[in-house]
């Protein structure tokens, strides 16, 4: 009995070397359809549920996303802007009227750079239906994620189709503090219409943004001259 075992165990461990292995194929060849020199362009969609198993909707957001044969991207989710070009990464958020400019990030691939997952997150199943892979993960202990639980979906062209993220850590939806009410959200973000269609350039020039005089003065471009702007390109520097 004591044999059988540990052959069933054996087996089970085989079987899930087997499952990492082509866990880490797919995510690479994924990587390599994102950060290949080719424009790229997909609309997404935000929902965050209540609960876990919820079907109340608490938000939604759509988003695009754009990227050039340099691979410099550009995001957009709700009402908040991200543009990583090759000398500068921006954060602008409209509702909160400000703009935030830093150091531009070498190899920033959006949603799709899988390598710090797999580091934080053990995988739990890996399922081969017949036009997708569905992947789930978990969080390993002490890993400071904010997800307990993570289920991805990757075409067999190796595009993303969907997210899930289960969150550990509980978000109170109450606007009267009095009367609390504490769950643990969901959320799902549905990629859609890829293509590899070139967009206007001026999406990924600073200019359109702001402009740089001398070693300290920025100035904004017209529709963005109110915002508030924090540089953290001098904090970096410090």
């Amino acid at each position: 009995m004591f044999g059988k075992i540990i052959i069933c165990v054996w087996l089970l461990f085989i079987g899930f070397m087997g499952n990492a292995q082509s866990v880490r194929t797919v995510f690479k060849k994924l990587g390599q359809q994102y950060s290949m020199a080719k424009p790229l362009q997909y609309q997404s969609k935000y929902v965050l549920y209540k609960d876990f198993d919820s079907k109340k909707i608490m938000e939604s957001y759509t988003g695009v996303f754009y990227k050039n044969n340099q691979n410099e991207i550009y995001m957009k989710i709700g009402e908040t802007e991200i543009l990583n070009s090759k000398s500068v990464n921006l954060k602008v958020s409209h509702p909160e009227k400000a703009i935030e400019i830093s150091t531009a990030v070498p190899t920033y691939f959006g949603d799709f750079d899988m390598k710090p997952l797999l580091e934080l997150c053990k995988i739990d199943k890996f399922v081969d239906y017949k036009g997708y892979w569905e992947i789930t993960m978990t969080a390993k202990p002490f890993s400071s994620l904010p997800y307990s639980k993570i289920e991805v979906r990757v075409s067999k062209t190796y595009f993303l189709q969907k997210q899930v993220f289960y969150y550990n850590t509980a978000t109170n939806f109450s606007q009267d503090f009095r009367k609390p009410d504490v769950h643990y959200p969901r959320l799902e973000v549905i990629y859609a219409n890829y293509n590899r269609k070139a967009v206007n350039a001026s999406v990924f020039k600073n200019s359109s943004y702001f402009s740089t005089f001398g070693k300290d003065r920025i100035v904004l471009s017209p529709r963005l001259q109110k915002y508030e702007i924090v540089d953290q390109r001098n904090n970096s520097n410090n």
